[in-house]
C-alpha cells in the first residue's frame, strides 16, 4: 500500500469493507489505479481537515484545563432508573417464558421452503 503506512488505518480491509470502499478499490484497481490506498488516504485527509477546522474555530479544548473526575461511582437518578428499567426486562422475559414463548421461537426456527412450514413460499420458477 504505497502511501498509505498500515499504522494508520489498520486493516483497511476490514475498514474499507465497513465503510463501503471495497467496490472502490477494486473498481481503481481494475482501472490501473491505487486500490484501496485511495479510501485510507481520503479518511487521512478527511482527519487532518477535521482537526485543522476544529482547531481555527476553537473547538478544541485545551489539555492543560482537563480535570479528572474523583468521584468515583455515585448513587444518582440514573441508577436508579437503571435498576428500574432492569427489573422491567427481567419481568418482560420471565412474562415471554412463561407464556410459551420458546414454543413459538422454535416454531418460527425453520426457513421459509422448508419442509416445516410445508412448502410454502417455495419459488422454484
Amino acid at each position: 500500500m504505497v502511501g498509505c503506512p498500515r499504522r494508520w488505518c489498520g486493516s483497511w480491509r476490514l475498514w474499507s469493507s465497513w465503510w463501503g470502499c471495497r467496490g472502490t478499490g477494486r473498481q481503481a484497481r481494475s482501472a490501473g489505479g491505487a486500490g484501496g490506498e485511495c479510501c485510507c488516504a481520503a479518511a487521512v485527509i478527511a482527519g487532518y481537515i477535521l482537526e485543522f477546522t476544529f482547531g481555527a474555530l476553537g473547538l478544541i479544548p485545551d489539555q492543560a484545563a482537563a480535570t479528572i473526575p474523583t468521584e468515583g461511582i455515585s448513587w444518582n437518578y440514573t441508577t436508579f432508573l437503571n435498576i428500574a428499567f432492569l427489573l422491567l426486562a427481567a419481568a418482560f422475559l420471565i412474562r415471554f417464558l412463561r407464556t410459551g414463548g420458546r414454543q413459538m421461537l422454535a416454531m418460527m426456527g425453520g426457513a421459509p421452503g422448508s419442509e416445516e412450514h410445508g412448502g410454502e413460499g417455495r419459488h422454484d420458477g
